[in-house]
C-alpha cells in the first residue's frame, strides 16, 4: 500500500495562552487535494507553518513521507507558496531569485538553469521574471513564489490563498499546473469558492483563537 505523504497525529500549538490548533490529526495520500478552512485567528497559516517546519508544535507530531516535520528530509518533499510574500531577494530579479532557492534546493547549478526555464515555461512567466521583485506587483510576486513551490518537484505543496491577488489567466494558469501533477498532495487554505470547488475534501479549523 502507498504510504501517506503527510501524517498529523494530535497537533497541538499555543502561543502564550492562546490555543490556536488544538489536537488535529490530519493524513494526507499522495493526489489528495485538501481545502483549510476557518475563520481568522483558527490556525490556517499556522497548520501550514508548522507542517512546513518553520513553526514548531506545541504538542503532536508531523511527517512527511516519513520524516520529521522540519528535517532537512521533509523539507526536500515540500513545495511552499505562502501569502504575502516576502521571502524574495527584492533589488534581483524574479529569475535570479528562481534560480537561487533551486540551488538552495540542492539542485546543482546546471539543474537548477534547466528547473527553472522549464518551471518559468510552463507559468508562462518570462516577462515577470525578468523584472527586479520590487518592480512586480502583489500578484507578480504571488506567481513567483507559486513557481518557487514547484521547483523541486513536491510530493507535498503547501498553498496560502493562492489565487487571491491573481488575474483569470493567472488562476488558469496555476490549476493547470495543479493537474498536471495528480500524484501531488495538495494543502490549500483558501476562502475562494472557485477554488473550492476544485478541493473536494475540506478541513474546518475550529474556533479556537479567535
Amino acid at each position: 500500500m502507498t504510504p501517506p505523504v503527510l501524517q498529523i497525529e494530535h497537533l497541538h500549538r499555543r502561543f502564550g495562552g492562546r490555543e490556536i490548533l488544538r489536537g488535529l490529526s490530519v493524513t494526507g495520500w499522495p493526489g489528495d487535494r485538501i481545502a483549510v478552512l476557518g475563520a481568522n485567528g483558527t490556525g490556517k497559516t499556522t497548520l501550514l507553518r508548522c507542517i512546513a517546519g518553520t513553526v514548531t508544535p506545541t504538542d503532536g507530531t508531523i511527517s512527511i513521507e516519513g520524516h520529521p516535520a522540519g528535517s532537512f528530509e521533509a523539507r526536500r518533499s515540500i513545495g511552499v507558496s505562502l501569502s504575502q510574500e516576502r521571502s524574495f531577494y527584492m533589488r534581483l530579479s524574479g529569475l535570479a531569485n528562481l534560480r537561487l532557492f533551486a540551488r538552495l534546493q540542492g539542485l546543482s547549478p546546471q539543474r537548477a538553469r534547466s528547473r527553472v526555464t522549464d518551471v518559468v515555461a510552463e507559468l508562462q512567466l518570462a516577462e515577470i521574471a525578468a523584472q527586479r521583485c520590487d518592480r512586480c506587483s502583489t500578484g507578480q510576486l504571488q506567481q513567483l513564489s507559486f513557481a518557487r513551490a514547484l521547483l523541486g518537484e513536491p510530493a507535498l505543496l503547501l498553498l496560502d490563498e493562492p489565487t487571491r491577488s491573481l488575474d483569470e489567466a493567472a488562476n488558469r494558469r496555476l490549476w493547470a499546473a495543479l493537474e498536471r501533477r495528480p500524484l501531488t498532495c495538495v494543502i490549500c487554505a483558501t476562502h475562494v469558492h472557485d477554488d473550492l470547488a476544485r478541493l473536494p475534501t475540506h478541513l474546518v479549523l475550529g474556533e479556537a483563537g479567535k
